[in-house]
């Protein structure tokens, strides 16, 4: 059985690597990490003779966290400072300890009493491990720039999905400060230029994230975490704050905010640039360095929200509503789909059908709209009708209100009458109209507006005007994910697709079947 949360005493940051590729797989939450050079020592005491000051710990936290990049992403690592900076007589971390696991070989004696006196938060049933990491080797970890503290460091950024990348910076920010640390997290309005930003956090989630981090590694500090609605937030206007931690990419950020307070007669701020961790395996169209843009594109075709059971429909087939916005791919999504053996129901030829002469939408759409709306052959132009229901919001309604009811008889008359165990319905307007009632989950496409809009001239010969009240007269990106189980995103080359749309599947089959 997996532990939930593990302590590993490192006296060896060197071998760290090592020991985390053996403690990943005994863990399944969290791993802690307390440097210690010996057991009966106080906790500040990590090789003194080159750690005299906090910051030139820098170097060995930063390959630390490569490292678990490296060996354990999926595992919420942290590095504890509080044993570092402070004489503390015990760690104490928020989530209780239930295997502790060394770095070398310890007497049992200094095991239980290391135990029983410097750890606050232990389970009743811990276990032990010991992982020898062997060859001790000199660190050369040391950070040879600033070795100064300062009383109050900031830095800002979106910290979606807390990741070892924001927690370097947070932890530097943190190994730099005597008192306190500002943190300014990122809020909507300038999140939409970030890849697949729909996908990212609520700002109450990333800022309570960061807090909790923050007071997990350093509770002694004082903490402001705050929404900020600018690139600069509070940087520029408090005067108390004296260094500014930033990324090596985001260096010119930290500069502006200086030259915006030397203009407010405000001392500059030391600037310490981070660099950024590399990214252990990136795939195609994926960053080169760790990022929350790359964490968010692994999200596409796996289960961002829990299904929950729809008793009011048969168990079978299994019913996945395919939605989205108009041109973001759903067809696309719908043909990968077909391939893998699912029965797709596309509800725009459904509705085609019915606006067709002698069936039943017919009469009712040219009593409504006039006879303005039929070609020379007699048919419904569907052309002329978008145009009249796109730009009129009450128009589109009474569309609605005519067609649905028959588009939704039809659907469910054909997925009783299949014979395929999964059934998928492709509807744009499968949320709005309802149809999601009658589906077991929800499957959405998205694409960014400007895609949109392109793919809309291209593909269907509108102008740019045109697109965009086809766009504004829909729901945003935002609506269909916030009811989505599964988010694809076929902004990429087609293969990409595939592979968001063949995780997917896999994972359905394993829900579908247990």
């Amino acid at each position: 059985m997996l532990a939930k949360t593990v302590l590993l005493v490192v006296s060896n940051p060197q071998q760290i690597g090592k020991v985390l590729s053996r403690v990943q797989k005994q863990v399944k939450n969290t791993i802690y990490i307390q440097l210690l050079s010996a057991l009966g020592e106080p906790f500040g005491s990590v090789q003194p003779k080159l750690y005299s000051t906090w910051p030139k710990l820098s170097k060995t936290i930063y390959n630390i966290y490569s490292q678990a990049a490296a060996y354990c992403y999926h595992l919420d690592v942290k590095v504890l400072l509080s044993g570092i900076k402070y004489n503390i007589p015990k760690i104490n971390t928020q989530s209780p300890i239930d295997l502790v696991v060394f770095d070398k070989i310890h007497s049992q004696s200094d095991i239980d009493n290391f135990i029983q006196a410097k750890i606050q938060n232990i389970t009743k049933e811990y276990s032990v491990l010991t992982i020898n990491s062997d060859e001790l080797e000199t660190s050369n970890d040391v950070t040879d720039g600033n070795e100064t503290t300062y009383k109050h460091t900031v830095l800002g950024g979106t910290f979606d999905r807390l990741h070892v990348a924001h927690k370097l910076l947070l932890s530097e920010a943190a190994l730099r400060a005597t008192e306190k640390v500002t943190v300014g997290v990122t809020d909507e309005n300038m999140l939409q230029s970030k890849i697949l930003w729909e996908l990212i956090e609520d700002i109450e989630v990333r800022v309570k994230n960061v807090t909790d981090f923050l007071n997990d590694i350093c509770p002694e500090l004082e903490y402001s975490v705050v929404p900020i609605s600018d690139p600069f937030g509070p940087a520029i206007v408090d005067p108390t704050m004296e260094l500014i931690v930033v990324s090596k990419e985001t260096v010119r950020g930290g500069e502006k905010i200086n030259e915006i307070r030397l203009e407010k007669n405000l001392s500059p701020l030391k600037i310490v640039p981070v660099e950024l961790i590399d990214e252990p395996n990136p795939g195609s169209n994926e960053e080169a360095k760790i990022s929350s843009s790359t964490t968010r594109m692994r999200l596409l075709g796996t289960l961002l929200r829990p299904i929950q059971p729809n008793i009011n429909i048969p168990k079978t087939p299994y019913v996945i509503g395919l939605t989205g916005g108009i041109a973001s791919g759903k067809s696309g999504v719908a043909r990968w789909v077909t391939e893998f053996g699912a029965h797709i129901i596309n509800c725009d030829v459904v509705g085609h059908e019915s606006y067709k002469p002698g069936k039943p939408c017919y009469k009712l759409i040219v009593e409504h709209f006039g006879e303005v709306v039929l070609a020379q052959n007699g048919e419904i132009d569907r052309k002329v009708l978008g145009g009249i229901v796109f730009k009129d919001p009450e128009q589109m309604k009474a569309l609605n209100s005519l067609v649905w009811p028959t588009i939704a008889e039809e659907v469910n008359k054909i997925i009783r009458e299949s014979d395929k165990k999964v059934v998928v319905v492709e509807a744009a307007v499968l949320l709005t109209a309802g149809w999601d009632k009658q589906c077991h989950e929800v499957w959405t496409t998205l694409v960014p507006r400007q895609e949109a809009i392109t793919r809309l001239i291209s593909r269907n010969g509108l102008t740019e005007e045109q697109a965009k009240n086809r766009l504004d007269a829909q729901r945003p990106n935002t609506f269909y994910v916030n009811h989505a189980n599964v988010v694809f995103c076929p902004l990429w080359e087609p293969e990409h697709t595939r592979e968001q749309v063949y995780k997917a599947w896999g994972l359905l089959q394993e829900r579908i079947s247990s």
